[in-house]
């Protein structure tokens, strides 16, 4: 496997909304063994790699979509294997060329599509339920106790004077002990990429507001966001969130 970024040329180009993307076809073998290299990928860089055909080529076409069906971006790289610096998490596939010939089909599909669950979870200042984990495989989220020393929350809730905030898991270990060494920051204009590590946007706390999204940096080097749905006096209902799978990349679903 190559752990190396190499140099491409780059083209790109939009093409139409489908489920493929609208690509010219050929007699060229088709391009095997797709691949997202998830050691080198981190940040919003996703680097893809793939085996060569058995026949000289030019190149390879790299296709990316947020979506499926979507809008299909296209990419040259002379070479198998293509870093890509993406706006959001999206789909993959790949062609040979040789002059106007083309690979007869594409390559396997991968993608960087961030895990998403519609799964209502009801945050509640004061009571068991007011502190909140990320389960570490992306496959859910749990509610707890904040003030136990036995649960290890990512996030908690609490309200500071008359307004409601969501902390980072351990950013009052003495009121709020055993929690996990988290950041949050408001997606705000950050769109579908979260601040980059060290980034002053990270934050201890933010202030919780109806039908708005929050990043997540979580203390096993993945990120999350949350929906934060409706706020009460003494609560809010969160009510589906996004887990990235592959460690250090911070992208997310175009939904």
């Amino acid at each position: 496997m190559k752990k190396y970024l190499i140099i491409s040329t780059v083209m790109a180009l939009v093409l139409g909304c489908s489920s493929e993307p609208s690509a010219p076809s050929g007699t060229l073998p088709d391009v095997q063994n797709l691949q997202i290299d998830e050691d080198a990928s981190r940040g919003d860089t996703v680097v893809l790699f793939w085996d060569p055909v058995d026949v000289t080529v030019d190149g390879y076409h790299i296709y990316f979509a947020t979506t499926i069906p979507g809008s299909w971006s296209e990419y040259v790289s002379a070479d198998t294997t293509y870093a890509h610096i993406a706006a959001s998490a999206g789909y993959y596939q790949v062609k040979a060329s040789q002059g106007l010939n083309y690979s007869a089909g594409f390559s396997n599909r991968v993608d960087t599509r961030a895990e998403a669950q519609m799964n209502e979870r009801q945050m509640r200042v004061g009571t068991e339920s007011n502190g909140l984990v990320f389960y570490d495989n992306g496959t859910g989220w749990g509610l707890g106790c904040a003030d136990s020393m036995d649960f290890a929350q990512d996030i908690y809730i609490d309200t500071v004077g008359n307004k409601l905030y969501l902390f980072s898991g351990n950013a009052d270990p003495v009121m709020y002990p055993g929690g996990n060494d988290t950041r949050l920051c408001p997606r705000g204009c950050h769109g579908r990429v979260a601040p980059e590590p060290g980034s002053l946007d990270w934050v201890d706390s933010v202030q919780v507001t109806d039908f708005d999204w929050v990043f997540v940096q979580l203390s096993n080097d993945h990120y999350a966001e949350l929906y934060i749905d409706s706020v009460f006096t003494n609560g809010a209902d969160l009510l589906s969130y996004e887990y990235q799978l592959i460690d250090f990349l911070r992208l997310f679903n175009v939904l």
